[in-house]
């Protein structure tokens, strides 16, 4: 997947980027080049503020290529998230201390509270996606309107006021920036998290053993799935990493959903005797301490893999771990984090724009089987400008 960057550059000289992320290996395995941006992350610093849509590696990446001087905005939430993850990473030596000072000095906003760059003004609104946090952005400059989607969904946990939202704080724009992200594989069934909760479940009732696989920040699946544990009276396990997370997410949320303060157990070798009486649910990863723990059961377990089915093709890098890690008689359980095509073309209806611009997408002539009779669809290219 190609890494994402998007500029936007007012008459006046006034420049900002819209995320700025790392290319992520290929189907052929192969590692993309890095992303090269004159005046961002290379060459001499020009641009006046980078705005980052979501802590997903494809949008943050490069976070710490950008040049001295260039200040990062994210949302407060996502900020602090990142933080924990990145931590965690330092302590296994994959990032660096100066890493996570930049990380520290990031600038965060809150919603709906605009941001002024010289003549460019932001305004964030918050969507459903699979990452927590995640923003769209408006752009008004120069008595023109542009939104950036970032990623988006409407079938999430809070994706019934994403099209909402965008109405009260949107209107009508002149250009719509739009992921779409899943028009390359619209046979995929979109099913909802509240389905993924009632699915896991049954397989929790009739299985005492459950372990899952997923993201460890994909905060609503972990919910749904400590939902589904909690309504089959099983034990919800995790490592304490992933536990200092949903800690961060009870403290921070007021909904119900997001409630895992007394309900999660961090897991030691004292507690298995427990695990074993009572079932449980346990999110893993694909490491040897996970494995460790698995094997502890013999095989005797049931094994939910629910991250995108697509890293398990033998042509991607993920494969290379994965297949050592799930075993074959798995139990897939997923939904994308992206918008169908039926929610892309109901955002392009209510916000009506002159001009669309896909990104983020491996079909974005797709946008044309929309048949938006007032919109123009440019399909452009790496590095291509186009003025509004």
């Amino acid at each position: 997947m190609d890494g994402c960057v998007t500029e936007i550059q007012s008459a006046s000289g006034t420049k900002i980027a819209i995320d700025i992320g790392e290319n992520l290996a290929n189907k052929d395995k192969k590692v993309l080049p890095e992303l090269k941006v004159e005046g961002l992350n290379d060459g001499k610093a020009s641009f006046d503020a980078v705005f980052i849509t979501h802590y997903h590696g494809d949008h943050i990446g490069l976070y710490n290529k950008v040049l001295q001087g260039i200040p990062i905005y994210i949302g407060e939430i996502s900020k602090n998230i990142y933080q924990i993850l990145q931590k965690k990473l330092l302590m296994a030596k994959i990032v660096s201390e100066k890493d996570i000072e930049i990380i520290n000095k990031f600038k965060t906003f809150e919603i709906p509270n605009k941001i002024k760059i010289n003549d460019i003004l932001i305004t964030p609104i918050e969507v459903d996606h699979s990452a927590f946090d995640a923003h769209m952005f408006l752009i008004e400059c120069d008595g023109k309107k542009l939104l950036h989607t970032g990623d988006f969904r409407t079938h999430g946990q809070r994706g019934k006021a994403v099209i909402p939202s965008i109405e009260k704080y949107v209107g009508n724009v002149d250009c719509l920036i739009s992921e779409g992200t899943t028009l390359s594989r619209k046979k995929e069934d979109i099913i909802t998290e509240f389905d993924i909760q009632k699915k896991a479940e049954e397989y929790f009732k009739n299985n005492m053993y459950n372990f899952v696989l997923c993201s460890s920040t994909n905060i609503d699946r972990i919910a749904a799935i400590h939902k589904a544990a909690l309504s089959a009276h099983r034990l919800f396990v995790c490592d304490k990493y992933q536990k200092d997370i949903l800690m961060y997410i009870d403290k921070i949320s007021r909904s119900n959903l997001y409630k895992f303060k007394n309900r999660v157990l961090s897991y030691d070798d004292n507690i298995l005797d427990l695990m074993k009486e009572k079932g449980f649910v346990m999110l893993v990863r694909p490491n040897s301490i996970s494995k460790k723990v698995m094997n502890k059961f013999d095989k005797n377990f049931n094994f939910i893999y629910s991250q995108w089915k697509g890293y398990l093709d033998k042509d991607f890098k993920e494969y290379e771990y994965l297949q050592k890690f799930v075993p074959e008689n798995y139990v897939y359980l997923h939904t994308s984090g992206h918008a169908d095509f039926y929610s892309l073309k109901k955002l392009c209806e209510v916000v009506k724009p002159k001009i669309i611009i896909p990104i983020h997408t491996e079909k974005p002539e797709a946008f044309k089987e929309m048949e938006l009779k007032d919109s123009k669809i440019e399909l452009l290219e790496d590095k291509q400008e186009i003025i509004i």
